[in-house]
């Protein structure tokens, strides 16, 4: 046995050396789907395209709309001469929110009167229009309270005391929010997972499919030995994909990496040997390559992006749903990597979802092994 796993890895590195297929999808698919999925998913929600209908036209309306052009989350598209005209603008999707400054504004201010600004979203999207009416919110707020303390300055009353409880808010592990150190460490795990169980998927059954595998059946090497041996280079390839693609996190999105890169790497060869297991299952039960990147597809790609956590919070899910999570491994690699690389989450954190993480692959190399015969 000693020299029979050696013996298998070897005559299957040689065939991933001689298919530029399998080196393609082990090293460059990965950094592509990095590269595309890191500048293409965010969840910050800018530069929104804002219409503007001032009726007022004074010197309170323009400082009014300038709060709004001035962010960095709005963006002034169009100004008209009256509400009228915007009803169209956000049908034809020319903008997605519009403001209308009522006329009298200005001299409703200055009496000291309540006046009512209406403000129009566009809800056919509606996270965008729930975080935008967060962002308009916190302008008006904002408004107000200056508005007020400008009001008791001019009668010389003391405004230290608005707003009455001020909030500190401090931002840990990111202080930026920036959604980018949130989802590359994600698609880190994601893009492995799924390419793990793509690279092992094909190992058995394209050896069925060529007649090769009757070479394999005339050995006495154990069904268990054949199988290490298929996953020992891909383990490897895997690994080294891992490490590059985090490399490629750090340096091209600038995502901090403020914990241990050993207990990272540690706990990537126990997520690679799930993702390798999952594969391998697959290749042996699957009765055509075309089937096996059919299962792979349904079984890791779907499941990792949304039962993970990576898109949205398994908290937030029903129960049976996140009953189910606990069989996905890239649940538990995501929390995994968002530990170590933004909040440097030591062994004694990591070790409960990386203990999650080698049961699995014990259960799923065990079945692979379980069901793989040796013979046609």
């Amino acid at each position: 046995m000693k020299t029979r796993v050696p013996a298998i890895a070897k005559k299957e590195l040689l065939h991933i050396l001689r298919d530029w297929r399998t080196l393609a999808m082990a090293f460059v698919l990965p950094l592509v789907l990095l590269l595309l999925f890191g500048y293409a998913i965010t969840f910050d929600i800018r530069d929104l395209r804002l219409a503007v209908a001032d009726e007022d036209r004074t010197r309170a309306s323009r400082s009014l709309v300038e709060r709004f052009s001035a962010s960095r989350y709005f963006r002034l598209v169009a100004e008209v001469p009256s509400a009228d005209h915007l009803p169209g603008l956000l049908d034809r999707g020319e903008a997605q929110i519009a403001l209308v400054v009522p006329k009298g504004y200005s001299d409703r201010l200055a009496r000291w009167e309540g006046v009512a600004v209406q403000v129009l979203f566009d809800g056919s999207d509606s996270n965008t229009a729930t975080i935008a009416s967060g962002y308009v919110d916190a302008i008006f707020n904002s408004l107000n309270v200056s508005y007020v303390k400008e009001i008791l300055s001019r009668r010389g009353l003391p405004a230290g005391g608005l707003p009455p409880v001020d909030a500190r808010v401090r931002v840990w592990f990111n202080p930026e929010l920036d959604s980018t150190s949130t989802i590359v460490p994600g698609l880190v795990a994601m893009i492995m997972m799924v390419i793990a169980a793509l690279l092992t998927s094909l190992t058995v059954v394209r050896e069925r499919e060529m007649g090769s595998l009757e070479g394999l059946i005339a050995t006495p090497v154990r069904k268990h030995e054949i199988l290490l041996g298929k996953m020992l280079p891909y383990f490897l390839i895997a690994l080294a994909d891992s490490v590059l693609a985090t490399v490629v996190g750090v340096l091209v999105f600038d995502v901090p990496f403020v914990g241990s890169v050993a207990l990272f790497i540690g706990t990537a060869l126990v997520f690679t040997v799930a993702g390798l297991s999952i594969g391998l299952l697959t290749s042996v039960v699957a009765g055509s390559q075309l089937l096996a990147n059919q299962i792979v597809f349904l079984t890791t790609l779907l499941p990792s992006m949304l039962l993970s956590g990576f898109l949205f919070p398994v908290k937030s899910m029903p129960p049976w749903v996140q009953a189910i999570t606990y069989a996905v491994p890239a649940r538990y690699f995501v929390s995994i990597c968002w530990g170590i690389l933004l909040k440097g989450q030591t062994l004694e954190d990591v070790t409960r979802p990386a203990l999650f993480l080698a049961a699995l692959g014990a259960i799923l190399l065990g079945l692979a092994i379980a069901r793989f015969r040796k013979k046609l």
